[in-house]
């Protein structure tokens, strides 16, 4: 799965890190079903993380340096935006073209 700083994701699990050091930096966790948007997306080791603009936690030790603390990736999904505009315009009404009456002499 693709993802990209701007994109817009669910919260699908909040099963997070169990990691000490982790867990006291962590001041605001996602909440399940909650909708953000991605800040930043970090890599560590064979982990992908993402920070986001709607929950700033402070930085903290880790192995990429001082650094905001990400969140597993796996919790996530995109948010697929979907147009109604196609079912709009299956209500609007068909015109359909009036057909021309020749007037029959009386």
């Amino acid at each position: 799965m693709s993802f990209y700083i701007g994109q817009r994701v669910v919260c699908v699990n909040v099963d997070f890190s169990r990691e000490p050091t982790w867990r006291r930096t962590v001041r605001t966790f996602p909440k399940l079903n909650g909708v953000y948007t991605i800040r930043s997306i970090c890599e560590a080791g064979d982990l992908i993380g993402f920070c986001f603009h709607e929950i700033v936690n402070p930085c903290g030790h880790f192995s990429r340096g001082y650094v905001e603390p990400a969140f597993d990736s796996r919790r996530f999904r995109p948010i697929r935006t979907t147009s109604i505009e196609i079912f709009e315009k299956l209500l609007r009404p068909v015109e359909r073209p009036r057909e021309k009456r020749r007037l029959e002499p009386v």
